[in-house]
């Protein structure tokens, strides 16, 4: 006997909407499921800081002092950048140099020159702050979270030891100088200065110069336990007492334990940047003169001399192939006229020609006073870092005043810079504190474009 059509449809009905109910219960589980585990991600998200690559040992990686030029850059391809690049003859770069108009001479005594390179303009950095104010700190360098994906650097001005400094020295002895930027160098991971003299106790003085420099040898093991870990010998006084003051300041650099480049025993070691690596980032330092007093200083296929950059194919191809090799390049480079903020045109388009190669950072020197900072495709020149470790002229105020530059860069190339301000007495430089050291910062922000300092000493773009 059949059940009542009632009961059949009642039965159908509670069965489909058991049906539902259990889809239902499955959604919302499914659901709450879901829920749970992106709150876990998320969670686990903000424990973790972005770009954390782990711990890397931070010290030192450098071949030992005694090694060949070739055997410290640890790098067999773009040690011979400079071989066989196009570069002036003798007698065309000898007249260059000798058309050259004459500088303002100081204890350096040099003269250097320009050319017709045209100016070009600074290019904006999108990604920079527009803070007019000046106050407002800069972003994060891509990885600085992570503390060991950013290198520490600190960059100084003209270093001698000759003339009213030497019984300044002898008297204080030659850890003087540092009193004030050990901790600096002692601190960071990595500190270059411009070493503008030959360290030898022998050499031939050379002849029609105003100033000739000349350092002894125990000068070197006082700047290394400060912290100095390599010196630019690309400039203008690095053969002043020869070829045997040039392979005596090699010699005394290696048993002293610190880096050197922009100049060696060839042209292939003159050009070759030096690396070294810090904190799981590789770094290339190319230095370069573009003022020698005469032709013969430029280092050839077999004769010991400078990296220079009157013609400058072959300090191009040096930045190209330091690009391929290393993280960051910097460039330090020797240019412009002595005392004199004006920039030559030569400054600005060797500059601009480092970066196009790929430079991330310039740093310039010879004018012993400071000159402006631009950026350039989002990357930083210093034109002119003054004088560090140097006399102190009375009749020159304006080389009083400089700064060790720091920069903080990150493994993709990009920089913050930063000025610390100081005043050169006599072997020493002095730091400024207070309203003399913002001083210091408005005097470089008015001779700059689109830069902004702040009371920090902070370098910010400001288009």
């Amino acid at each position: 006997m059949y059940p009542p059509r009632s009961n059949k449809y009642r039965k159908k009905k509670q069965e489909k909407q058991r049906r539902q109910n259990r889809f239902w219960l499955t959604l919302n589980l499914a659901l709450i499921i879901a829920i749970i585990a992106l709150g876990a991600y998320y969670l686990a998200e903000e424990r973790v800081p972005a770009g954390s690559k782990g711990s890397s040992d931070p010290s030192f990686v450098d071949e030992p002092a005694s090694h060949s030029n070739d055997e410290r850059d640890g790098n067999t391809n773009s040690s011979k950048a400079g071989e066989g690049s196009t570069q002036s003859s003798d007698s065309e770069l000898n007249d260059r140099v000798r058309g050259d108009d004459a500088g303002l001479a100081d204890e350096a005594g040099e003269v250097s020159g320009h050319d017709g390179a045209d100016e070009a303009a600074a290019h904006n950095d999108p990604t920079a702050t527009n803070d007019p104010t000046g106050e407002q700190e800069e972003p994060l360098l891509p990885g600085e979270e992570d503390q060991e994906a950013v290198v520490h650097l600190h960059f100084a001005g003209d270093t001698i030891f000759s003339g009213s400094i030497a019984p300044k020295l002898e008297k204080e002895g030659y850890h003087y100088p540092y009193e004030h930027v050990r901790d600096l160098f002692l601190n960071d991971d990595l500190s270059v200065l411009n070493l503008e003299t030959p360290v030898t106790a022998g050499g031939t003085p050379a002849e029609d110069k105003s100033f000739v420099f000349k350092a002894p040898p125990k000068s070197l093991p006082p700047m290394h336990k400060a912290g100095v870990d390599a010196v630019n010998l690309a400039n203008n006084h690095t053969l002043d007492q020869g070829v045997e003051g040039l392979l005596d300041t090699i010699k005394h650099l290696k048993d002293s334990d610190i880096r050197y480049f922009g100049a060696g025993k060839n042209k292939s070691e003159a050009y070759s940047p030096l690396y070294v690596e810090r904190n799981g980032i590789k770094i290339a330092l190319c230095g370069f003169s573009r003022v020698i007093p005469q032709a013969d200083w430029a280092a050839g296929k077999n004769k010991p001399g400078v990296a220079v950059a009157y013609d400058s194919t072959a300090a191009v191809k040096t930045v190209e192939a330091a690009r391929k090799e290393a993280d960051l390049v910097v460039v330090v480079t020797h240019w412009g006229k002595e005392r004199t903020t004006v920039l030559e045109k030569h400054q600005t388009s060797l500059a601009h020609s480092f970066i196009d190669a790929g430079a991330d950072l310039v740093i310039g020197g010879h004018p012993h006073v400071l000159q402006s900072i631009e950026q350039y495709k989002g990357k930083w020149i210093a034109y002119s870092t003054g004088n560090f470790i140097f006399t102190k002229k009375s009749d020159a105020p304006d080389t009083w005043d400089t700064a060790v530059f720091e920069a903080k860069c990150s493994k993709k190339g990009d920089c913050r810079l930063k000025l610390l301000p100081f005043r050169t007495e006599i072997g020493q430089p002095v730091p400024l504190k207070g309203e003399e050291g913002e001083r210091l910062f408005k005097k470089v922000e008015n001779l700059s474009q689109n830069v902004k300092i702040n009371k920090n000493g902070e370098v910010l773009f400001n288009n």
